[in-house]
This record gives structure tokens, sequence and C-alpha cells, in this order.
């Protein structure tokens, strides 16, 4: 697997991860409230799919079913319940329809990813946050590109995934140590691939490279590879640690409430159900935020410290003060989208 090279410029994870975090606490409006924005619209498309699914469907026959269910005691029960008979064209309609919700709420949750990233991207470069209408129209309309590039991904992933899966099987049959070697192996050359891939939703939002993204990041990524699984998994250990014991404490705060007073305990759902869901905008941020601090860092636009690379300099832990009126500084290109990247030696 690569190593730094002498020329590649370092990518600090422990830096990295303290200005990501840093630009949630600077900017969480930045990063929070378009995501929440994009998360509670979902409802409304998903709430009109609903009615006109009951409106389409119209009246639906049942008939009662009965069925024998068996006990922890060794005897059984007689259940009786209604289920529906949905006719050929009934049956299409929740079929289309849930099709339809299941990509309403695909695009909305990738916008709401999208809102993240470019929150972050602003709030890492200084430049003022975007009003919130003008966030998520941007977010939405960015979405659809993202979507495709992200089924080739997926579908490709899957290929590859499938016949390698394939292969240890068919060594499985020759040797079992053989296959724990190959499926080991096969882990390992998985987690570098996506490790040098990772980088793509980034660069296609921040370039608009589409699919060059793919190259692009695996040019970015040469020579960091360490240094960014590292990144990635004390992200996540941080971010799902810190989630998961907040939501033990609000749910223990709950319990307590229902322990003095039934009714108390059911008032309490409220603050916990909102709460929690901040939790979630929080963590998604939390991410995504040190991820775009190490693109910026490797793509040349800043430096390992938070140093702008036009020669200014401020502080890691504070922005670089700008003229928000002024163009957006474009990423160094390791490779032209007209060709094909050189042989790295660094691979």
């Amino acid at each position: 697997m690569s190593t730094a090279a002498p020329d590649v410029p370092a990518l600090p994870v422990g830096a990295t991860m303290d200005r990501g975090f840093a630009l949630l606490r600077r900017r969480p409006r930045a990063l929070l409230l378009p995501q929440l924005a994009l998360n509670l619209a979902t409802v409304v498309p998903i709430v009109l799919l609903f009615l006109l699914g009951w409106l389409l469907v119209g009246d639906v026959d049942t008939h009662v079913e009965v069925t024998r269910q068996s006990t922890i005691f060794g005897d059984s029960t007689l259940e009786r319940r209604e289920v529906a008979d949905l006719s050929g064209g009934q049956v299409a309609v929740v079929v289309v329809l849930g099709v339809v919700a299941a990509l309403v709420s695909l695009w909305f949750s990738l916008a709401a990813y999208v809102s993240v990233v470019r929150g972050a991207e602003r709030a890492v470069a200084d430049e003022p946050h975007l009003p919130l209408g003008q966030a998520m129209t941007q977010a939405l309309r960015a979405t659809p590109p993202l979507f495709g590039l992200g089924v080739v991904f997926a579908v490709a992933a899957a290929v590859a995934v499938g016949l390698l899966g394939l292969l240890v099987a068919l060594l499985a049959q020759a040797s079992a140590g053989l296959a724990v070697l190959a499926a080991l192996a096969v882990l390992c050359l998985l987690v570098y691939v996506g490790v040098r891939l990772s980088l793509w939703p980034v660069a296609h939002l921040t370039e608009g490279t589409g699919f060059a993204s793919f190259g692009r990041s695996w040019a970015l990524t040469a020579g960091r590879f360490w240094s960014l699984l590292a990144l990635f998994v004390l992200v996540g250990i941080v971010v799902a640690v810190v989630f998961s014991v907040l939501t033990i404490v609000l749910e223990a705060l709950v319990l307590g409430a229902a322990w003095i007073d039934d009714a108390v305990g059911v008032a309490a759902l409220i603050p916990f159900a909102v709460l929690y869901v901040l939790l979630g905008l929080i963590a998604t941020a939390a991410y995504l935020a040190p991820i775009v601090v190490a693109y910026r860092t490797i793509a040349g636009i800043d430096g390992p410290a938070g140093r702008p690379t036009d020669g200014g300099s401020h502080p890691a832990d504070t922005p670089p003060h700008r003229d928000p009126t002024a163009p957006r500084p474009a990423p160094e290109r390791l490779w032209s989208r007209d060709a094909p990247p050189a042989d790295d030696p660094r691979d």
C-alpha cells in the first residue's frame, strides 16, 4: 500500500480533525440548518404520495386468515387476522408510489449531504453562509448528478465484490486455509480501493469533474492511504462514541421521567425526539467536515496547518480573513479532464 513520499504534502490527522470539528463549533448554522430543513422537507412529498396512493387504491377487499402460533410453553393458539386482497392494479399503484417515495427520500437525503459539504467549504474558506432557501435549492440541484455517479460507483463495487467473493468461494473448494488467506487479501484490497476512491463525492461537488472525479480521487489520495484511513477511523470512532453516550443519557432521562409518572414520561418523548434528531445532524456534520478539510489540504487549496497556499497565513484554529466577494480559489488539478493521468511512481 502507498506510503507518503517526500514531495507529498503532509496530511496531519490530528490537525485535520481539530479543524473539521472547529467548523461545527464556529459555523453551526451553515452545517446544520440546511441539513435540518432538507430532512424535514422530505415529509411533505411523502405525505402527498401517501394521500395520492390512498385515493388511487380506493376500497380494498379483505379476508380473514387463521393461523396457528406456537407459544413458549409448547402449546399453540389460533390467531385470526384480516388480510388485504389487492388487485393487480392496486399492487402496481402501491409499488410505483413506493419506488417514487424511496427515490424522493433518497434525493432529499443526498441533498442534505451536499448541503453539509457546501456549508463546510464556505465555512473553512471564511465565506458567509448562504440564505437557507438558496442553500437548499443549490443542494437539490446538485443531487441528481451525484446520485447518478453514486449508482455507477455502487454497481461497479457490487460487481467487483461479487467477482472477488466468487473467487474466494472457488478457493474454499480447494482449501479452507487458502480461502481464509484469500478472504483477508480481498478485505485489504477493498479497504485500500475504498480509501483511494473515498474523496470522489467531494471532488465532484467542488470541481464538477463528473466521471473524472473517480480518477481525481485516486490521484489525490496517492501516498496518503494511511493518513486518510486513520482519519476516517478516528473520526468515525469519536462521532460514534459521543453520539452513543449522549443517546444513552437521553434515553436514561426519558426512562427516569417515565418511572416518576407515565404522563411525564410521554411528555419527555417530545424533547427526546428533538434532541435525538439534532444529535443526528451534528454527527453527520462532524463526520463530513474533517473530510472536506482533508480534501482542501491535499488538493492544494489550504496548507496542512490551515494556511492558504497563496502565501497568506492565519492560525490553524481560525479561518483566513478574505473578501467574501472575491472568487473562490480553484484547486490545483493533478491531471487534465481531457487526458488520462500519467503513471504516478508513488502508487
